[in-house]
């Protein structure tokens, strides 16, 4: 007699227990916003000469403002060996320091040209961190390989992404 009455109490309690709910004395929500904490500028820099490597350092010119934009700025050209150096102030407006990436892509949409103007420019990225409150002053080279074939209107697309 008892095995009967012990079956369905089981049932009971096990239900009980997985519709349970505690008793909610006080609660609140918060509203936020999340904001983009970096800012990026560029700057090219040369003309025409190889980038010695601490250009972006040392430049006390002015920085652009990069804004998405299928408008390519055009470099004119570069012979086989010569380069132009891009620099970035990266400005973390945050209070945590953030990583981020700069790299490039060849975006050309004809095959040929697009697999010369990779085997010009290649296809690189640099990693760094903005750190917080400050600014992060880095660059890249867009150099021209050596041994690189005429072509007219590489489209070298450039990107700073959070990571």
């Amino acid at each position: 007699m008892n095995k009967k009455l012990m079956i369905p109490m089981f049932a009971i309690l096990f239900l009980g227990s997985v519709f349970a709910v505690g008793y909610v004395v006080n609660s609140f929500v918060i509203q936020s916003d999340v904001y983009e904490p970096l800012q990026v500028s560029y700057a090219v820099v040369g003309d025409a000469d190889n980038w010695d490597g601490v250009s972006c350092v040392d430049y006390t010119g002015g920085y652009t403002p990069i804004v998405n934009s299928e408008v390519p700025i055009d470099m004119d050209g570069l012979y086989a060996g010569e380069g132009r150096a891009l620099c970035f102030t990266v400005t973390n407006l945050g209070q945590a320091d953030v990583p981020f990436t700069i790299s490039n892509e060849i975006t050309n949409p004809n095959e040929v040209v697009n697999a010369k103007c990779v085997a010009a420019f290649g296809e690189h990225s640099l990693s760094d961190t903005a750190v917080a409150l400050t600014d992060t002053v880095t660059g890249v080279g867009v150099v021209v390989n050596t041994n690189a074939e005429p072509v007219n209107d590489c489209l070298v697309k450039i990107e700073v992404a959070r990571v």
